[in-house]
């Protein structure tokens, strides 16, 4: 058997003031920073690595937020809640725009269901971690459950 899975890392930024950043993507409207993990790099590298390069700022890991599968592509999300500490807002090639939101606010900006599903996830304050597996076109979610860590 072959395998071919692809990782990425998503990342829930949060400021002093408790709002979150998002960008508004080229291709997926408005969402939070993240990317493929590369090889040789670790999830929080590449958490460190795509919220900079896409938003031009520096971040703390604080917490892992969940994990799900695209069962059509084989593609594992790692989504992670981090803090700011410091750096300029500045737009990249996949970001065309760039804010500071209310919580309550970046669910209504959001648009892609998948998108959507994970931040509600991440602006859950769970202690568990939250894993489903979805179909993408259309998006539909096939399993998800909440799960304790530890025994």
């Amino acid at each position: 058997m072959e395998y071919t899975h692809f990782v990425s890392a998503a990342a829930l930024v949060i400021n002093d003031e408790n709002e979150i950043l998002l960008l508004k993507s080229p291709d997926r409207g408005w969402e939070y920073p993240g990317g493929m993990v590369e090889s040789g790099e670790t999830f929080q590298e590449t958490i460190i690595r795509e919220v900079l390069e896409e938003t031009g700022v520096e971040v703390e890991i604080l917490s892992f937020a969940g994990v799900s599968i695209n069962i059509e592509r084989n593609i594992v999300n790692m989504d992670f809640i981090c803090r700011y500490k410091k750096g300029d807002l500045k737009t990249s090639d996949e970001s065309l725009e760039l804010k500071w939101v209310k919580k309550e606010d970046a669910f209504e900006m959001v648009s892609n269901p998948l998108t959507k599903k994970r931040l509600k996830n991440m602006l859950s304050n769970s202690k568990d971690i939250y894993c489903f597996g979805f179909k993408k076109e259309p998006f539909c979610t096939v399993n998800d459950k909440y799960y304790s860590i530890g025994l």
